[in-house]
C-alpha cells in the first residue's frame, strides 16, 4: 500500500513522478516496510468542493412549500368528532392541521413571498365532478394562498364547500407540482419545491403515482407524505424507496434519485418522531443530490 495526503497526491500528479508501493511487515519486534517494484502514478487529479445544504440556502436558494390534502370520504364526516377532518371548537388542531403547521412553519422562512400553492384531492366541489386536484381556496384560476394562516383558512373553508368522495389518487397533484417546478427551471429561478401530501388511505393509482414520481425525480422537488389514521400504509413505504430500490416507471425508466419521505402520523402522536425531524432527515440529501448531479453551485 501507499499512504499519501491530498497534497502529496496533487504533487505526484503535477510532477508526473511515481511512488513505490510497500507492504507493512513485522520482523522480530520491529515493523518494516517491504518495498515493491510497483509504483503509483496519478494521471488525473481534481478537487471538488462539496457544498452543504446551508451553503445553498445562504447563497440565495429558496425552499417553496406546497400542500395537497386528502378529501376522500374515508376521512369521515367533517361535522362529526370522529372524523379525521373534524375542526375542534376548542382550537385543538387535527392531524391535517398539525402537519401543515409543523412543516409549513419551518419551510416558510426560506420562501421570500410566502405564497403557497395549496390543493385538495378526492372530493366533489359544488356543482362539479370529483376532482383529484382542485384549488384549496375555491378559486378557478389561482392556486396560491398567503402564508400558513391562508392554508389553514382555505382548508377549513373547503371542508364545508366540497363533498368528500374518492378514490385516492396522487398522480394528478404530483404532476401539477412537477409542472410548477419545471416552469421554475425554465425561468432559471433558484428554487427548490417541497410538496406536503397529507392522506388517510391507500392510494388506488400506485403505478400512475410511480410514473409521476420518476418523471419528477429530474426536477427540483421533494415530496413529504404524512399518513393519518389507522390505514395500512405499506404502499407508501414502496414510494419512499428507503430500502435502496429506486422507483421504476411503467416504461422501465428508473428514478434518478429518491424524492419521497413517508411519515405515519401515529408515530408522531406516540412521540417517537416529529414531522419536521422526518422531513429534515432526508430533505438535505435529496436537495444536494439534485444540485450535484446538475453541477449547480450556490451563489457566493
Amino acid at each position: 500500500k501507499v499512504q499519501k495526503s491530498l497534497a502529496d497526491i496533487e504533487k505526484l500528479h503535477s510532477t508526473g513522478l511515481g511512488e513505490y508501493l510497500h507492504i507493512p511487515t513485522v520482523v522480530g519486534q520491529t515493523h518494516q516496510n517491504k518495498v515493491l517494484k510497483s509504483q503509483l502514478f496519478v494521471d488525473k487529479f481534481s478537487e471538488n468542493i462539496q457544498h452543504t445544504f446551508l451553503d445553498y440556502l445562504t447563497g440565495g436558494y429558496e425552499l417553496n412549500f406546497m400542500v395537497a390534502i386528502d378529501f376522500t370520504a374515508s376521512n369521515g364526516n367533517p361535522r362529526l368528532p370522529d372524523s379525521l377532518h373534524y375542526i375542534d371548537p376548542s382550537g385543538r388542531p387535527n392531524a391535517y392541521q398539525r402537519a401543515i403547521l409543523e412543516v409549513g412553519e419551518v419551510l416558510q422562512f426560506y420562501d421570500s413571498d410566502k405564497h403557497f400553492p395549496a390543493w385538495g384531492f378526492g372530493a366533489r366541489p359544488i356543482d362539479g365532478p370529483v376532482s383529484h386536484c382542485f384549488n384549496l381556496n375555491g378559486s378557478s384560476n389561482n392556486f396560491e394562498v398567503e402564508g400558513i394562516p391562508g392554508i389553514m383558512m382555505a382548508y377549513a373553508s373547503a371542508l364545508f364547500n366540497v363533498s368528500l368522495a374518492g378514490p385516492t389518487l396522487f398522480g394528478p397533484v404530483i404532476s401539477t407540482a412537477a409542472l410548477i417546478a419545471s416552469q421554475s427551471v425554465a425561468n432559471d429561478q433558484r428554487k427548490y419545491f417541497v410538496l406536503l401530501i397529507i392522506t388517510d388511505g391507500v392510494i388506488t393509482d400506485l403505478q400512475e403515482t410511480k410514473d409521476a414520481l420518476v418523471k419528477a425525480s429530474d426536477l427540483p422537488l421533494s415530496i413529504l407524505i404524512v399518513g393519518v389514521g389507522g390505514a395500512d400504509f405499506k404502499e407508501m413505504e414502496i414510494l419512499d424507496a428507503d430500502k435502496g430500490e429506486r422507483l421504476e416507471s411503467s416504461s422501465g425508466r428508473v428514478a434518478s434519485r429518491d424524492i419521497v419521505q413517508f411519515v405515519p402520523f401515529r408515530d408522531v402522536q406516540s412521540g417517537e418522531i416529529s414531522v419536521v425531524q422526518s422531513l429534515l432527515a432526508e430533505l438535505p440529501s435529496q436537495f444536494l443530490a439534485y444540485m450535484r448531479t446538475r453541477n449547480i453551485k450556490p451563489s457566493t
